[in-house]
C-alpha cells in the first residue's frame, strides 16, 4: 500500500448532514441563477410599457420626432439584455422553455402595440396604449414573481 487510508463512509447522521448541505448549495444556485432574469423581466416590462405610452403620445403630438422614445427605449433594453447576459451564468432546469414563453407573450404584446397602430388600427387611441401597457406591465411582472418564488 502506498500509506495513505481509505476514508471511512459517513454514519447515517454525518450523510443526513452532507445531503442537506448539498440540497442548500444546490437550492441557492438556482435561486441566484434567477435574479437577473427576474430583473430583465421587470425591467423590459417597465420599459416596454412606458415605450408604447410615449409612441401613442409621440405620434399625437404634431411634429413630435418619434425617434427620442425609440432610441431611449432601445438604449434601455441594451442595458437590459447587457446585463442579463453578462450576470447569469447558469439557469434553473427548464427555465428556458418558460423563457421563450415569456419573450413569446411579451413579443406578442409588444407587436400588437406598435405595429397596430403603424398599420392604422387604433392609431392615436390612448385607451389601446393603455391597454396594452397594462397587459405589457401585468404579463412580466407576473412572469418574474413566478421565477422569483420558484
Amino acid at each position: 500500500m502506498n500509506g495513505t487510508a481509505t476514508p471511512s463512509p459517513p454514519n447515517a447522521e454525518q450523510a443526513k448532514a452532507l445531503l442537506d448541505q448539498a440540497g442548500q448549495v444546490g437550492s441557492s444556485v438556482r435561486s441566484g441563477a434567477s435574479w437577473p432574469a427576474i430583473s430583465f423581466l421587470l425591467g423590459l416590462g417597465a420599459v416596454s410599457s412606458m415605450g408604447i405610452i410615449a409612441f401613442t403620445y409621440a405620434r399625437l403630438a404634431p411634429g413630435a420626432p418619434i425617434a427620442l422614445p425609440a432610441v431611449l427605449m432601445g438604449v434601455w433594453a441594451l442595458i437590459l439584455m447587457g446585463t442579463v447576459f453578462f450576470f447569469t451564468r447558469t439557469n434553473k432546469r427548464g427555465f428556458g422553455l418558460r423563457w421563450a414563453i415569456y419573450m413569446g407573450l411579451w413579443g406578442v404584446l409588444w407587436f400588437a402595440g406598435m405595429m397596430l397602430p403603424a398599420f392604422g388600427l387604433f392609431q392615436g387611441e390612448v385607451w389601446f396604449a393603455g391597454l396594452v401597457a397594462v397587459l405589457l406591465t401585468a404579463s412580466t411582472t407576473s412572469c418574474a414573481w413566478y421565477e422569483a418564488r420558484r
